[in-house]
């Protein structure tokens, strides 16, 4: 099979198939752990809805205080504070172009081939625009040492979140900062958990209490420590969608994918990234 680039298959396509006795599954191109979806809360309120933007309401804390005897506690009156977050969707989409040649002379469901491989590239993008949102969080330190990943690193960032008074629960990695973690003692590998509790996609065991999860669609040189119930939210406004249309004119069936998503990080401080790691 072709790079996803390659949407229209050509008569040099056609031929290198032809002669050859094709097996009943594809060989398919390799691909990056996606675990976007893990590390954000996921709202469908805009889906079959008329309105187009989401908002995401935060309320500030409230303080308690101690009185002394027959004190007035109105001049400690205080009013919760609220703002929102905006995350408006935006539309994404694919174009697969199929001649009637390439169909009728492939021997497997080159159609639904491609609508597979469609919805791959979509939940992709979908993965990495997740985890390039989640970058932009203000809050950083730089690794102990440069190019290493350490125990210590990994400490300081989640003391940052706790800090912020969330819960950190989640370290997100590029398989080069995958090996740092392997040799330390301290890493619980996922195989050890047993049936107590399920792996999520991308995750490969924990270490300081935090899931590690590890995906190519991460920035390399960087880690990600977050509490995921908190700290951002991907709004979906539309599923993905097929739109086939039999063209006549070109003799082609052309499938045409579209998704509409926007994600936002709703509370800063609940994300620490690690440079230099």
């Amino acid at each position: 099979m072709k790079g996803l680039e390659e949407l229209a298959l050509t008569t040099t396509d056609i031929a290198s198939v032809l002669p050859k006795i094709i097996v009943d599954q594809v060989e398919e191109v390799a691909r990056a752990k996606r675990v976007g979806r893990s590390l954000v809360r996921v709202n469908r309120d805009l889906v079959g809805a008329k309105g187009r933007s989401l908002y995401i309401p935060k309320r500030g804390a409230l303080t308690a205080y101690s009185l002394s005897e027959g004190e007035d506690l109105s001049s400690y009156s205080t009013k919760a504070t609220y703002s929102t977050v905006q995350i408006t969707p935006s539309k994404i989409g694919l174009q697969v172009k199929i001649t009637q040649e390439a169909i009728d002379g492939c021997e497997f469901d080159l159609i639904k081939d491609h609508i597979l491989e469609a919805g791959e590239a979509i939940a992709d993008k979908e993965d990495k625009d997740i985890i390039t949102e989640l970058l932009t969080a203000s809050t950083s330190i730089d690794a102990a040492t440069a190019g290493t990943l350490a125990f210590g690193d990994i400490v300081k960032a989640r003391n940052k979140v706790l800090t912020a008074k969330y819960n950190p629960n989640a370290l997100v990695i590029h398989p080069d900062q995958e090996a740092d973690l392997l040799q330390d003692d301290r890493f619980i590998d996922a195989s050890a958990y047993g049936a107590r509790e399920p792996i999520l996609n991308g995750e490969i065991g924990k270490i300081a209490g935090l899931k590690v999860f590890v995906t190519q669609n991460m920035t390399s040189g960087k880690a990600i420590v977050l509490d995921t119930t908190r700290a951002a939210v991907l709004a979906i406004k539309r599923e993905l969608t097929l739109k086939r249309w039999d063209n006549p004119s070109t003799d082609s069936v052309e499938l045409n994918f579209y998704m509409e998503y926007g994600v936002e990080i709703v509370n800063d401080d609940a994300i620490c990234i690690i440079n230099n790691c």
